[in-house]
């Protein structure tokens, strides 16, 4: 392969003379005031993963979703007419949370503190010795309901009760784009979770550029993602899309796998997305590795804020990261392979999860580090690679997230102090 023909050292920037070339302020990353301002103009309006369809597929089923950001669970319930609703874990009588569990199935909600229950759509059915109570509403008690949408088998909500946009116009080209990924096959799941001081961008900034590969990953996947015909670990390509974007990240096709490994490899009911690797029988959308590159392995895609999934061929994993502070986050991790039906298979899967799981660790590890250099004022501003646009890109999209909201609410306050004046 020729280099110098297909991954060019400074042509990706360029594309977007908008975000310019030079370095940023990191005052977003390390100030609480920033922190808030996040909070109300991003979290409080961005539709927001919280989980896939499988997990309430029958009427009756639900699961809770810890949103550690705002220190509240969500519940998601299938109702009895099939439909997929989101209520926040809270009793109208006193604020107990009504359920307990993680999942499971059920006919209704009951509240554990005095027995109140609320049907699968939100109704308040039961109150004991309701005629105790003084003009009781029962009507008026519902469950608080989230905006619910879906897309692609993954469920989304909005913490706004009237969401600036629709889930579509949110995810716009980017979900478009990879729409018919079989996201449906990855029924094997393996979970990772953790607490991190360092701020919730500096996380999601951690998993989107490959420049580091070549020497943090130097023991893990500096082979298959880079190689000798890769050696700065150059991206293909990159897409940005309204808020979000898509990094196409480049295998090597040659790398030849120590025995065990190569034995791993044969056997996984699909290529790990750290073997650089490709299943050409998979069908791609036309937002994964958009190029058609022949030497692609993985494409790492953000949906704007906190929410990342890297698609292979063959599995793909998730990343979303939840702010607790300006400098501490709760990181998830939640990876989805097609499940083994020989032990061969389970050993090839396995093999797969561990060698993820060790390149993920390798990227935490210099989280707390930075967040330390920033907290302390020892570096005031980011220098970004050309293959960091992502990064580049993720700055300036908070930047007018917080920008468009503070501007809306001056503009809808002085309009209402003008109509108060206008009625005095």
């Amino acid at each position: 392969m020729n280099e110098k023909v297909t991954l060019t050292p400074a042509n990706l920037t360029l594309r977007h003379p908008e975000l310019g070339t030079g370095p940023v302020p990191a005052d977003a990353y390390w100030k609480p005031e920033w922190y808030q301002r996040e909070l109300d103009a991003i979290f409080k309006r961005a539709w927001m993963c919280v989980g896939r369809v499988e997990q309430a597929a029958k009427p009756g089923d639900f699961f809770q979703k810890p949103i550690p950001t705002f220190n509240f669970n969500v519940i998601v319930a299938r109702g009895k007419d099939k439909q997929l609703r989101a209520f926040y874990n809270v009793c109208q009588h006193r604020g107990n949370h009504i359920e307990l569990r993680d999942h499971g199935h059920c006919v209704a909600f009951t509240c554990p503190f005095h027995g109140w229950t609320y049907g699968l759509d939100g109704k308040l059915v039961g109150v004991p010795d309701q005629k105790a109570f003084f003009d009781l509403d029962k009507d008026k008690l519902r469950l608080k309901e989230l905006p619910l949408d879906i897309w692609e088998g993954f469920i989304f909500v909005n913490l706004s009760p009237e969401p600036p946009m629709t889930l579509k116009e949110f995810l716009g080209d980017h979900g478009r784009d990879l729409e018919g990924y079989p996201f449906e096959r990855g029924t094997a799941i393996f979970e990772y979770e953790g607490t991190f001081n360092c701020n919730w961008k500096c996380m999601v900034d951690s998993f989107c550029e490959t420049y580091h590969v070549p020497v943090l990953h130097r023991h893990s996947v500096k082979d298959t993602l880079a190689g000798p015909d890769n050696p700065h670990g150059r991206l293909i390509d990159i897409r940005l899309k309204g808020p979000h974007r898509t990094q196409s990240v480049w295998g090597n096709m040659a790398y030849q796998p120590n025995p065990v490994q190569g034995l791993a490899f044969r056997n996984a009911p699909g290529p790990s997305v750290t073997s650089g690797a490709v299943d050409e029988s998979t069908k791609l959308p036309k937002g994964l590795n958009e190029t058609r590159a022949p030497n692609w392995s993985i494409d790492v895609t953000v949906f704007f804020p906190n929410w990342i999934i890297v698609m292979g061929s063959g599995m793909y994993f998730t990343h979303q990261m939840w702010p607790l502070s300006e400098n501490k986050v709760v990181w998830q991790m939640r990876g989805y392979m097609r499940p083994a039906t020989t032990a061969a298979q389970r050993f090839g899967q396995e093999n797969s999860m561990v060698e993820l799981r060790d390149a993920v660790l390798e990227d935490c590890n210099t989280l707390e580090r930075i967040q330390s250099s920033l907290d302390q004022g020892l570096i005031t501003e980011f220098i970004f690679h050309d293959h960091e646009l992502a990064l580049r890109h993720q700055y300036h999209v908070v930047q007018q997230w917080v920008k468009d909201y503070e501007k809306g609410l001056k503009k809808a306050k002085k309009a209402a102090k003008k109509g108060a004046g206008k009625k005095n």
